[in-house]
């Protein structure tokens, strides 16, 4: 139990429901960040969000520094592989890191559109 609460106040990173991003996204001027495989991406995405797969993000390979300056949030298919992401992104030094709960799939089941490539 401590461990998992340790765990828990050690990530750097905040989780957000659709309504949160929505504000950030209108407030803050928010950067959406989507961590699927390209192929998914291209299928349906959050509007005005940036692909950056979970891979690229994780082997150091994703450029980061037009990032650095912004409220980030970002999402996944249901959260879990977002999650990862956010943790890897504070830790390469971002500081205002979100995680979609519940991913692209929270956004389909408020019947939000989503945008084509």
């Amino acid at each position: 139990f401590l461990n998992s609460l340790y765990k828990e106040k050690s990530k750097a990173f905040q989780n957000v429901n659709i309504d949160q991003l929505t504000r950030l996204v209108n407030q803050q001027n928010a950067q959406v960040l989507d961590v699927r495989a390209k192929e998914a991406f291209d299928q349906g995405h959050i509007v005005n969000a940036i692909n950056m797969p979970l891979e690229d993000i994780t082997s150091g390979k994703a450029k980061l520094d037009k990032l650095k300056k912004k409220p980030i949030v970002v999402y996944c298919q249901i959260g879990k592989s977002s999650a990862t992401a956010s943790q890897k992104l504070t830790e390469a030094g971002l500081e205002q890191v979100f995680n979609l709960q519940g991913g692209v799939n929270s956004w389909i089941s408020e019947k939000l559109p989503l945008s084509k490539t």
